[in-house]
């Protein structure tokens, strides 16, 4: 991601955060002389201020995010592995013409897929909590921004010139 793209995510995120961008004006506050004018890299350049105070809520939450996505792609792994054994022992207990071991197998498997439901969210719960505290501390932050009258003119610039 380039920074021009960091900028605009990092603004986007202040919109997400309750920003009414209602259409201006010319004299209402947040307008500036050139803003129609203005081109993407403009826009963003002005808003990286803005930006560069978010930056470190995002990059912490990207980094608990990225630790979460790492633990459950490990996990993917492991219940590949286990898998195939649990194929097989479904195959096996399909040969009984009673069906009692069929029965005895599915509340098995129940049973292993809550035990491992129950391992994620203790394992997670740290992780998790942490990534909800930071999300209230970038919302925290993006909140007062709402309130910026510059922010949200920049930000239906960025709208209506259909920068990304």
């Amino acid at each position: 991601m380039t920074h021009f793209q960091k900028i605009l995510v990092a603004s986007g995120l202040c919109a997400a955060a309750q920003l009414q961008v209602m259409p201006s004006t010319a004299g209402e506050p947040g307008d500036m002389p050139g803003d129609e004018a203005m081109t993407c890299p403009q826009i963003a350049a002005e808003l990286a201020p803005y930006a560069q105070q978010m930056a470190p809520d995002f990059n912490a939450l990207a980094d608990t995010e990225q630790q979460l996505m790492q633990r459950s792609k490990a996990r993917e792994a492991e219940a590949a592995a286990s898998a195939a054994a649990a194929s097989a022992g479904a195959m096996a207990s399909s040969l009984d013409p009673t069906g009692l071991s069929g029965k005895a197998y599915g509340q098995s498997e129940m049973a292993l897929q809550r035990e491992m439901w129950n391992r994620v969210l203790a394992e997670d719960k740290p992780l998790m909590d942490q990534a909800n505290k930071q999300t209230n501390a970038a919302i925290g932050k993006a909140m007062p921004m709402q309130s910026n009258a510059r922010i949200q003119r920049l930000m239906q610039l960025v709208k209506q010139k259909n920068c990304h």
